[in-house]
């Protein structure tokens, strides 16, 4: 009976409906803040925060048009019951799976453009152009949007009458083309090229940002440590090593992306991957463990979209002084932050002479 799925039990469901309420919102109001910011503080509109915007919007994009609509299916009108309609069921499952997609990608164009930005910093405005950046978004939204197409094709609306009430379903139904079953080929190809893929393309890519941050750190304390005094080398870490710093920022940040992407997308294609290739005849126990993994799954995809504005935003030093400034919740003063890096910069180079004159004379 469906009275004894897990789902109805009163602290589950609860648990259940908070959990999507706070997704929901914090989805909604978290990327709606980071797009405000992007359109009125020019200067965040860099090339990693161009990119950051499309991120925003297929975040945004999964809070308006997945988050509610499944929570709706599986927990607020009992398990698997659709009131939407044909139309929208087919559009959800559509969405459901291309915006995802269109994350996974966006986060593989920023990884590339930070590792050029660390290792050939005076190229990386060339190499990402006002044409690349738009050519280089817009085809992995083409390209998300095109293979995904199947599964509106595999998309099933059904309505079913128990005799008391009549209530429909939206779901997904196995469709043979060509002796091809084109919802296992489709989610098969959709786990290699927009999990698998971009996955093993993060970890190289941000190992290879963190080789070159250790290794930069390396070469700034050796050369501390044979320029200046002793003296000194507390005064110089915290200014000539600002740049190292930096990059140890980057580097964290980036420990957090490929840590997000990889622990809150993985749950749903595992499930995912696990009911296409399962036997479609057998069963399926609505009163089991299984009824509470399946809307558990997918809260953590789009737990993924609520979290990215933190991670991508919010821990970013600019991005919160614009904030302030957008909200009215106090201003950063320019000419302070310059006046503060000039005079950086003179205490390095007055160190720095001194060094050299000690070296000399000792």
């Amino acid at each position: 009976m469906e009275s004894d799925s897990p789902l109805n039990h009163p602290v589950v469901h609860f648990l259940l409906c908070v959990s999507y309420l706070f997704v929901f919102l914090a989805t909604i109001i978290g990327n709606l803040i980071i797009l405000l910011v992007f359109f009125s503080q020019k200067r965040v509109r860099s090339v990693p925060n161009f990119f950051l915007a499309n991120l925003t919007v297929a975040d945004l994009f999964v809070g308006i048009f997945c988050v509610l609509q499944n929570a709706v299916n599986f927990v607020f009108q009992g398990h698997g019951r659709w009131p939407f309609g044909k139309v929208l069921c087919y559009s959800y499952i559509y969405v459901l799976h291309f915006i995802p997609n269109v994350s996974a990608g966006i986060l593989v164009l920023v990884s590339v453009e930070r590792l050029i930005a660390v290792l050939r910093p005076l190229r990386v405005r060339r190499a990402f152009s006002q044409k690349v950046l738009i050519t280089s978004s817009a085809v992995v939204w083409l390209t998300s949007a095109v293979m995904n197409t199947p599964y509106v094709v595999a998309s099933q609306f059904l309505e079913i009458s128990d005799g008391n009430e009549t209530y429909t379903i939206c779901t997904r139904r196995h469709v043979e083309i060509y002796g091809f079953n084109l919802l296992k080929l489709v989610a098969t190809i959709n786990f290699i090229v927009w999990y698998a893929v971009p996955l093993v393309i993060l970890l190289c890519i941000y190992a290879t940002i963190g080789l070159v941050v250790s290794k930069a750190a390396t070469i700034t304390k050796h050369s501390a440590n044979k320029l200046l005094p002793r003296s000194s080398w507390r005064s110089e870490a915290s200014t000539g090593g600002v740049s190292v710093e930096k990059r140890r920022k980057v580097g964290r940040l980036a420990v957090g992306i490929v840590v997000a992407f990889a622990f809150f997308s993985l749950p749903r294609y595992v499930y995912f991957m696990w009911t296409v290739w399962r036997d479609p005849m057998a069963p399926r126990c609505l009163n089991c463990l299984q009824s509470v993994l399946q809307p558990i799954s997918f809260l953590l995809l789009f737990f993924n979209a609520a979290v990215d504005p933190f991670l991508y935003a919010f821990l970013s030093t600019r991005f919160r002084q614009s904030i302030k400034e957008t909200f009215h919740l106090g201003k950063v003063r320019e000419s302070n932050i310059e006046q503060s890096s000039r005079v950086r910069r003179k205490v390095l180079n007055s160190e720095l002479e001194t060094g050299y004159e000690y070296h000399n004379h000792s």
